[in-house]
C-alpha cells in the first residue's frame, strides 16, 4: 500500500490539550506530515458528560486540516463507558486503518485488543515516560493492564531509552525523538522585553521558568520551595510557572503553599496559555525538578530558545541534549538546588544550542519524516 495511496493511521491519545507533551509530538508529526504518504486521524478520551475536559486544545485546528478526531467517554470518569464506546468505535472504524499508534500505555489492553478483533495487522505502542502513575497505588493498578496491553502491541516506539527501557522490559523498541519546530522557540530579545512589559518584571529581574501540567508528576511544589531557597540565598527573582491542573485541589495547594512562603508577589502561576513557546524568551533558566519523565518536549523547547536547565535527577540524562543542563537529586539539600540554579542563570543563555538540536536530528521535520517511513516499512513486512 505504501506509495499508492496515503497510509492511514490512528492516533489513540488521552487528548488534544495545549499543555500536553503527548500533544506536542503528535501535532508536530502531524503538522510536518506527507499527506500523500501518510494519513492521521485521532481517537481521544478528554469527554466527561459531553464536554471537553481541556478547552484550550487543538481538536478544531486538527479537524480543520483535514484529521478526524473522534472522542470516548474519559476512562476515570466512567471506565465501563470507555470500554464499552472503544469497542463500538474499532467495531465500526477498525478496517478504516492500516495503523493503531496508541501514546496510552495504561489502556492499550483495551485500545490496541479491539484493534487487534477488528483486523488491524499493525499495533504501535508508544512510551513516553519512565513511569505509569505519580501514585504507587496507581502504579501497581496499572501494572497488569500494562502488561496485557503489551501483548496486543505489534511494535514498539519510546521517546527515549530510558522510556522504552521501562515499558518494553528488554523486547525490541524504536526510540523516536520529541522532534519540534526549533525556529519557533529561537530566543527572541524583543519578545523577552515585550513579555516582561505585559508581566510587570523588570529588565533584570531574573526569571525561572516552569512549564507543565500542575501534578505530583511534575513537583511544582518543590520547585517553589527551592525557589525560595534561591530568592533568600541571592535576592529578588520571579518564578513563572506555565500550565494547568486537572484538580483544582492541586492547584489550590499550590497556591497556598506559595502564600505560606510569602511568596505572593514573586511566583506566577500563569495558567494554560497558548502563546506558551514565547515565554521561553522571558525566561533566564528551565526549571524541571519532576519525579519522572520520558524525554520532556518541554526541555527540548527550551534548549531551542538556548536556555540553561536545571533538571532532578528523575528527569533522562538524554534530554540534556544540547549539552545546556545539570542535574540534581531530589533528596538533595535545598541549598543545592539555589546554588545550581544561579550558577545556570550566571551561565547565561547558550545560542548555539539550536544548532545542536538540530545536528542530534531533534527538528519535528527530520522525524515527522522517519515516523513515516517507520509506517512505511511495517506495511512492507
Amino acid at each position: 500500500m505504501a506509495g499508492e495511496t496515503p497510509i492511514k493511521v490512528l492516533n489513540i491519545v488521552p487528548s488534544l490539550a495545549m499543555d500536553a507533551g503527548v500533544t506536542s509530538f503528535v501535532r508536530n508529526m502531524f503538522l510536518f506530515r506527507d499527506s500523500s504518504r501518510v494519513s492521521y486521524d485521532y481517537l481521544h478520551h478528554d469527554v466527561v458528560n459531553g464536554e471537553l475536559r481541556h478547552p484550550l486544545n487543538y481538536d478544531d485546528e486538527f479537524k480543520g486540516r483535514g484529521a478526524k478526531v473522534f472522542t470516548v467517554t474519559h476512562a476515570g470518569t466512567d471506565l465501563s463507558a470507555f470500554i464499552r464506546e472503544v469497542k463500538g468505535f474499532f467495531q465500526e472504524h477498525g478496517s478504516e486503518y492500516d495503523v493503531v499508534h496508541c501514546h496510552m500505555p495504561n489502556s492499550a489492553f483495551w485500545t490496541l485488543r479491539y484493534a487487534a478483533e477488528a483486523g488491524v495487522a499493525h499495533r504501535v505502542l508508544h512510551s513516553h515516560l519512565n513511569s505509569s502513575s505519580d501514585r504507587f497505588s496507581h502504579r501497581v493498578r496499572n501494572a497488569p493492564l500494562i502488561w496485557f496491553g503489551r501483548r496486543w502491541a505489534t511494535d514498539g516506539v519510546a521517546c527515549s531509552e530510558d522510556a522504552g527501557r521501562y515499558l518494553f522490559r528488554g523486547k525490541d523498541f524504536l526510540v523516536m525523538r520529541n522532534g519540534i519546530d526549533i525556529d519557533r522557540f529561537a530566543f527572541n530579545p524583543e519578545v523577552r522585553t515585550a513579555c516582561r512589559v505585559e508581566l510587570g518584571i523588570g529588565p533584570e529581574e531574573p526569571v525561572v521558568g516552569c512549564v507543565g501540567r500542575i501534578s505530583l508528576q511534575k513537583n511544582f511544589s518543590f520547585a517553589v520551595r527551592a525557589f525560595g531557597e534561591y530568592v533568600a540565598a541571592h535576592g529578588p527573582a520571579r518564578l513563572v510557572i506555565i500550565g494547568e491542573s486537572n484538580s483544582a485541589d492541586e492547584r489550590r495547594e499550590l497556591q497556598e503553599l506559595v502564600h505560606e512562603m510569602g511568596l505572593e508577589n514573586s511566583v506566577m502561576l500563569l495558567g494554560l496559555r497558548s502563546d506558551a513557546y514565547r515565554l521561553y524568551s522571558l525566561f533566564d533558566v528551565f526549571f524541571m525538578p519532576s519525579l519522572y519523565e520520558g524525554l520532556p518536549v518541554s526541555a527540548v523547547e527550551a534548549q531551542a530558545a538556548g536556555l540553561p536547565c536545571v533538571y532532578s535527577t528523575g528527569v533522562p540524562a538524554e534530554t540534556d541534549i544540547a549539552g545546556t543542563g545539570s542535574f540534581t537529586a531530589l533528596d538533595a539539600p535545598l541549598a543545592n538546588w539555589a546554588r545550581a540554579l544561579n550558577v545556570a542563570i550566571e551561565g547565561g543563555r547558550h545560542l548555539e544550542a539550536p544548532n545542536k538540536l538540530e545536528a542530534a536530528g531533534y527538528s519535528a521535520e527530520a522525524n515527522a519524516a522517519r515516523l513515516m517511513e517507520y509506517y512505511e516499512r511495517l506495511l512492507s513486512r
